[in-house]
């Protein structure tokens, strides 16, 4: 640990529950099953750096498949693009160590579950080896790595396409399809430890220290405070069911003929059980706009997703909450990251592009008041 994650910050104006967090354990207690695993292990770790060739040897030994490898930029996994001589393409995905082969059964079951239910959002589907298995396993030194495939969806990012109400009203709707099909799936591991879990937001308050900005760390600490008193007690009697848990602008592909439609959702290795209206405010944190109307783009794709699977007035209630504290949960892991890693780590230096403008969009949002920002939402979704 460096010398300025000795000098913890000073608490201006944050609760004893914050303050004891901001003191102690990196993990927070789980009431039945004692101490929590440290999901900071699994973003700690770096991901798994086998060759191209071994990669293409396991591909055409298991899959029967051969064609070009290029590389994917991932969080905790290496992953890759294989397009195949007949114009086919796959996603090739090598789990990093932290993750066991329960961990993969739980993402491969969740595609396998969304495409026998129908679900109208396009996800990608599983491709399974020459013997019939869901995944395989390679060897990196002496750790063995899960590695899956799935079919590669077309479609732009999201990121590279320009925002209008009319596309987040499309990924509105995508999402509740996607959610409503999710609604009945059950896994055992669907409560993993993750730190991008919104349910334990309060095992990232010590490592606000890493944030360099005084102002900003304490905007940041005000947001998890508020969540501690404000979002986490009405947990318990919110909906719940798994849910993606990461739709950003990364995961979200828009179709290339149609700019003003969603293409498909990807990337499911962030998914679990917690309370449904956290897969909105994850998404939504995303939505930013710099023009004078902050929320065109939330007002638009919470009204959609409403249309589709009908909120309740509490959720709404809590979602400047809940979009506050993934804002500061993001804001937390980058500057987190770039200490632990440095700017050498591709996923850090990405992350800091591509997150330039949260910081922008928190001290916006924290300048409305929550009445304000619910009455907003309640008037599109017509409640």
């Amino acid at each position: 640990m460096n010398d300025y994650v000795e000098k913890r910050p000073e608490l201006v104006g944050i609760s004893d529950q914050s303050r004891a967090w901001q003191n102690g354990a990196s993990c927070k207690p789980d009431a039945d099953n004692g101490a929590r695993m440290n999901p900071l292990d699994a973003v700690d770790t770096d991901a798994p750096r086998l060759s191209v060739a071994k990669v293409a040897a396991l591909l055409k030994a298991e899959y029967g498949l051969q064609g070009q490898l290029r590389p994917l930029l991932g969080e905790r996994d290496q992953n890759f693009r294989l397009t195949t001589g007949d114009s086919q393409r796959y996603v090739v995905k090598i789990a990093g160590a932290a993750e066991d082969q329960k961990a993969a059964d739980y993402q491969i079951r969740a595609l396998l579950h969304l495409e026998a239910s129908g679900c109208r959002t396009a996800v990608p589907e599983v491709r399974r080896t020459v013997d019939g298995a869901s995944s395989t396993t390679i060897l990196c030194g002496e750790t063995r790595h899960v590695v899956r495939l799935a079919s590669y969806l077309p479609g732009d990012v999201l990121a590279d396409v320009p925002a209008t109400p009319s596309l987040m009203g499309s990924l509105g709707r995508s999402l509740a399809y996607l959610d409503v099909a999710l609604s009945d799936f059950e896994h055992d591991e669907d409560q993993q430890p993750l730190l991008w879990d919104m349910q334990r937001a309060a095992d990232l308050l010590p490592l606000t220290a890493h944030i360099p900005d005084s102002l900003l760390r304490q905007s940041v600490l005000a947001c998890f405070d508020d969540f501690l008193q404000v979002a986490e007690p009405r947990f318990a009697s919110l909906r719940h069911q798994v849910i993606h848990n990461d739709v950003n602008p990364g995961n979200v592909l828009v179709e290339q003929k149609d700019p003003e439609s969603v293409a498909g959702i990807i990337d499911f290795g962030d998914m679990l059980r917690a309370p449904l209206v956290v897969e909105l405010a994850i998404a939504a944190s995303y939505l930013r706009c710099d023009d004078e109307d902050a929320l065109v783009f939330i007002a638009a794709f919470v009204a959609a997703y409403n249309r589709v699977s009908p909120l309740e007035d509490v959720e709404i209630d809590l979602l400047y909450h809940l979009l506050r504290t993934r804002l500061a949960t993001t804001l937390t892991m980058l500057y987190w990251r770039l200490a632990a890693k440095g700017n050498d780590d591709d996923y850090a230096r990405e992350s800091l592009h591509s997150e330039s403008g949260a910081e922008r969009f928190l001290a916006r949002i924290n300048a409305m008041t929550s009445r304000a920002f619910a009455d907003r939402l309640r008037q599109a979704c017509g409640h």
